[in-house]
Order: C-alpha cells, then sequence, then structure tokens
C-alpha cells in the first residue's frame, strides 16, 4: 500500500476521497463445531471454537484490462476454543495482486497469499482459486502453521495473443509441529505462447525448481512442456501436449523421471457454459527400484450464469506434495469435484461443495481414499450484513489405520462491512 500511495502523490484531494472510499473495513464473528478436533481415529475430542475476525479490503478497479490495478485483503482472527483453551492462537490470512501495464507491452504483476491456521485440511492454493481441492497432507492434532506463496511475473506482449513470460515463485511452509516438515521453494519458470495464425499456436515451458526441507532430502526440479493447439473456430479447438520432469534428490534420496504425453479438447456450448476434456499416459522411471505408470485426464464443464455457478470436473494421474506438513512426494491420484451456487433471490444465495479422491503414495507405500462434502447457506438482509451457515462431512479411509478419520463440522458466521 505504501508503494501505490506513493506513486501518485499529486493527485488531487477530491482524487484521494474516491480512493479511500474503495476501502472495506469489515468485522467478523465466526462459531464453529468440530466433531474430531485432531483428525485421529481414536480418542476423538470435539469441541466449539470462535473466531472474532476485523479485516480490510481494497480494489483500485474493476477491469481487469486496466494499465494499473491493485486487489488486496486481510483479516486478523482471533481464536477462542471452548473446552481447549491451552489451544488458543491469533490467525491471519491475506491476499494481494497486483499489476501495472508500462509501455502498452510489459505488465509487472505480483500475487501474494499468505495463511495462519491450525486447520489440519487446508485447501489447496493458486492464483486460480480450486473449490474443493485440498493439499494432499494433513496433520494431526492443532498445531500452527503458516503458509506463504509469493509470484511476481514479468510479461511481454508482442502480438493480440503473443507474449513471454517469466515467473518467479517462492513458497514457504513453517509449521509448530515438532514432526512436522518445514520446506522452502522457489520456481523460475520462463514461457512462450506464440500464434503462427489464428488457427495454429504453440506454448513453450520450463521450469526449475529447489525444496530445501528440515529433514528430508533436498531436492532440485525440471520440467520442460510443449502444446501445440489447432483452433477450428472461437468455440473449439484441439491440442496435443508432452510434459517431461526431472527430480534429482540428496543422498539418500532416490532420483525420478516421468514421461507424459497427452491430448485434449476444448469446447464451448455458449457464452455460460463451457467444457474440456484431456487424456493421457505417464510413466514414472526412478533411477533404483520398479518403474510405474497410469492414465492422466482432465475432464470438467463449468456453467456461469447471473443465477447459476456450476464447475464439475474429474482428475486423475500423478502429483507431488512438496509443501505440507507429511511433504509425501509423488503420488498417483484420481478426483472428481462438483462445486454449485445458486442465487435464489437478490439476498439469499445456496451451494453445494464435495469431492472424492483415491491417492496412492509410490516412496511411501500408502494408499488413501478421501471424501469431503457439506452445503452452505448465506443471507443478506442489509446490504452491509452477511449471515452464513453451512457445515462438511470428511472422511480419509488409509490402508494405515492411523491415517483414518472421519470429521463432522458447522458454522455459523455474521460479517459487518462498511461501505
Amino acid at each position: 500500500m505504501g508503494l501505490f500511495l506513493a506513486a501518485i502523490p499529486s493527485v488531487a484531494f477530491a482524487d484521494w476521497v474516491d480512493v479511500l472510499k474503495k476501502f472495506r473495513p469489515r468485522i467478523s464473528v465466526q462459531e464453529d463445531y468440530t466433531s474430531n478436533l485432531d483428525l485421529t481415529k481414536e480418542n476423538t475430542r470435539e469441541d466449539f471454537f470462535t473466531t472474532v475476525s476485523p479485516g480490510l479490503g481494497f480494489r483500485a478497479t474493476e477491469s481487469p484490462q486496466a494499465k494499473f490495478g491493485l486487489d488486496l485483503d486481510y483479516a486478523l482472527g482471533v481464536v477462542f476454543y471452548a473446552h481447549h483453551s491451552e489451544l488458543n492462537y491469533v490467525s491471519h490470512t491475506g491476499a494481494l495482486n497486483t499489476w501495472y501495464t508500462f509501455g502498452n507491452r510489459w505488465t509487472l504483476r505480483v500475487w501474494d497469499n499468505y495463511t495462519r491456521s491450525q486447520d489440519p485440511v487446508e485447501q489447496y492454493i493458486t492464483i486460480q482459486p480450486q473449490p474443493g481441492v485440498y493439499y494432499p497432507g494433513t496433520q494431526r492434532e492443532r498445531f500452527t502453521y503458516e503458509r506463504n506463496i509469493v509470484e511476481p511475473s514479468l510479461t511481454y506482449q508482442f502480438g493480440r495473443e503473443d507474449r513471454f513470460e517469466l515467473l518467479y515463485r517462492n513458497n514457504y511452509y513453517n509449521t509448530a509441529n515438532p514432526t512436522g516438515e518445514d520446506s522452502l521453494g522457489h520456481n523460475v519458470t520462463p514461457r512462450l505462447t506464440y500464434w503462427f495464425n489464428i488457427r495454429h499456436g504453440i506454448i513453450l515451458e520450463y521450469a526449475f525448481q529447489t525444496v530445501d526441507y528440515d529433514f528430508q532430502p533436498d531436492l532440485t526440479g525440471h520440467r520442460g512442456r510443449g502444446r501445440y493447439t489447432y483452433r477450428f473456430n472461437p468455440q473449439t479447438s484441439i491440442f496435443a501436449e508432452y510434459i517431461y520432469d526431472t527430480i534429482i534428490y540428496d543422498s539418500p534420496g532416490i532420483d525420478f523421471y516421468v514421461q507424459n504425453p497427452s491430448v485434449g479438447i476444448t469446447h464451448a456450448f455458449t457464452p455460460t457454459l463451457t467444457s474440456r476434456l484431456q487424456v493421457g499416459y505417464f510413466w514414472r522411471t526412478p533411477k533404483e527400484g520398479e518403474a510405474i505408470e497410469g492414465f492422466t485426464v482432465d475432464a470438467g464443464i463449468t456453467q456461469r450464469t447471473p443465477r447459476l455457478t456450476l464447475d464439475f470436473a474429474v482428475q486423475g494421474g500423478y502429483n507431488y506434495d512438496f509443501f505440507s506438513s507429511e511433504t509425501l512426494g509423488f503420488y498417483r491420484y484420481y478426483r472428481g469435484v462438483a462445486s454449485l451456487t445458486y442465487l435464489l433471490t437478490q439476498r439469499f444465495s445456496a451451494s453445494l461443495l464435495g469431492s472424492v479422491e483415491k491417492d496412492e503414495y509410490i516412496d511411501i507405500e500408502r494408499k488413501d481414499w478421501v471424501w469431503r462434502a457439506g452445503p452452505t447457506l448465506s443471507y443478506q438482509p442489509w446490504r452491509w450484513l452477511t449471515a452464513a451457515l453451512g457445515g462438511s462431512y470428511g472422511q480419509r479411509t488409509s490402508d494405515q489405520d492411523i491415517n483414518d478419520y472421519e470429521e463432522w463440522r458447522a458454522f455459523f458466521r455474521l460479517t459487518a462491512t462498511y461501505w
């Protein structure tokens, strides 16, 4: 915010008033219930906890095409447990997305997300939110952890759809759990998107990554990705893609590489109804030990209307857990996610979110099934006040019984926002 304010010192008083009007201070009070505080199979503890959370939001512009933009949101949470006061703590959540376009071709962007929490089930964090997708590693017992992901990027736009991007990502995770794994990752990715003409386009990408751990062997990773796209018309495109990953561990870790060719199609049935389908096959070949292989899939359909938001996705193949409390490494997975939000009236909405996932962790020889589902109701009696009521059920079944758990959650939240 200091950089933003320093950049416009000469604006008139009326302009400053307009700037100040874009701030949205708020305060929330939320009551939560959990039937399994520590996500354990036996000796479960239930509890209620209250969160008092003042927050502040700021949005400089509503247009993503604006030359300059700044979206900022921060909330502090003071958390009180009803029966386990030794767990009381202060949480933080913050998000930043700011950009500046200069010379009509260059855009500098900084995105950041910060979390301080005790919630052992943590939603996966990306620039484009993925509702229903969570980090695979969970921690038993309530230990405070911090996660910060910051990604500055520089883009050079040299055509209507042609651009060169250079991205850096820093991923920091630190937990108070003495058996948890702290991690610090660095990722540098140059990416070229180029269209030869209106029908033929390519994406070429290389990523270099390092991850440092406290207990486990550190790693270095390389990824090469190439995609060719053929566009039939503005509604329909087909593509072919190839990914090659190399993961190199410090001793005594075992190096491996992964190959993943795939083909896909995207199609827009209407301006509000879009779909995608990508299928492929992967091979993971370690320096020592047995190779594994399997199918990859990413299929989804999205509906966006003024009253209805619908997302349905089926995903699977392989992934990496490098930045969670368990740091489970390479794993094979298959997942289904459904998200539905419907605006019943102008002030009353209902949503439903559910997911099911099968995870197979290769290095530790473990298999899990994870289910999560729950509804939320939201009502806005006045412009400045919002009430929300919701709950969820979560369960994990593992071939290692110590990882099993089931949990019921419920919450009620009141949020007052100054306009």
